[in-house]
């Protein structure tokens, strides 16, 4: 298995037989003022993959690169995921990992959100999954689909939250489903794609990129009151 391998921004990663990597040689952040500033929460630290906290990606089929040309909004770089050769077997996807340090969690206080920036290099429609795992295995999946060319920010909001371990889903638009969650609790979350559904999820293509950044935990937007008729 290889595991923990290095990488700088000039190094593709490719790895195989479900192999583990993650950046390891830590990176000045030559950004003096971030594109998107963020209320400190206690306990997380917003990830921009200016360094190896936080994150690892895994899988049979995938190359990871830092990018600092593209889908780049706060630092001076962001991930680009590739998966190589779709799986067709749920339990060998390629994933991105983000998780807390080892015995810890983080808390989405009240008011507020989880989100990230994700753009999509394909020709394609981009279908992305994230999965949100408390410390009671309750797993919640949300998926988002943005369009060629284009970047989204992907959220978690009190809908998405759902009830802990109560499954219940939503299947039009960015859509959700699976058990609900914690969020004063998280213990996992992970980035992946629906790989096995060949005939159904992004028909016709063999090869999938993503380019993600800025993961925070932030307030969520104040909802403007509907005009006064």
């Amino acid at each position: 298995m290889k595991k923990f391998m290095m990488f700088t921004v000039a190094t593709i990663i490719s790895v195989g037989s479900f192999g583990s990597v993650m950046a390891a040689a830590p990176v000045t952040n030559l950004a003096t003022t971030p594109t998107q500033a963020v209320a400190t929460v206690p306990g997380f630290v917003p990830i921009s993959f200016e360094t190896e906290v936080g994150w690892t990606a895994s899988g049979p089929s995938f190359t990871a690169e830092l990018v600092t040309d593209q889908g780049v909004f706060d630092g001076t770089k962001a991930l680009k995921f590739n998966i190589t050769s779709r799986q067709t077997d749920w339990g060998k996807l390629n994933k991105l990992n983000v998780n807390p340090p080892e015995g810890t969690v983080w808390t989405i206080p009240d008011g507020h959100i989880m989100s990230a920036m994700v753009t999509n290099p394909n020709d394609f429609a981009l279908q992305i999954r994230w999965n949100v795992s408390d410390n009671k295995a309750n797993t919640r999946m949300a998926y988002y689909l943005i369009e060629p060319g284009k970047t989204k920010e992907i959220i978690y909001d009190t809908p998405r939250f759902g009830e802990p371990g109560v499954a219940n889903g939503s299947w039009t638009g960015d859509g959700f489903g699976q058990k609900g969650f914690d969020e004063k609790n998280i213990k996992y979350t992970s980035f992946y794609v629906a790989e096995p559904e060949i005939a159904k999820v992004m028909v016709g293509a063999e090869s999938i990129s993503y380019i993600i950044d800025n993961i925070v935990i932030k307030p969520a937007p104040v909802v403007a009151p509907a005009p006064a008729k």
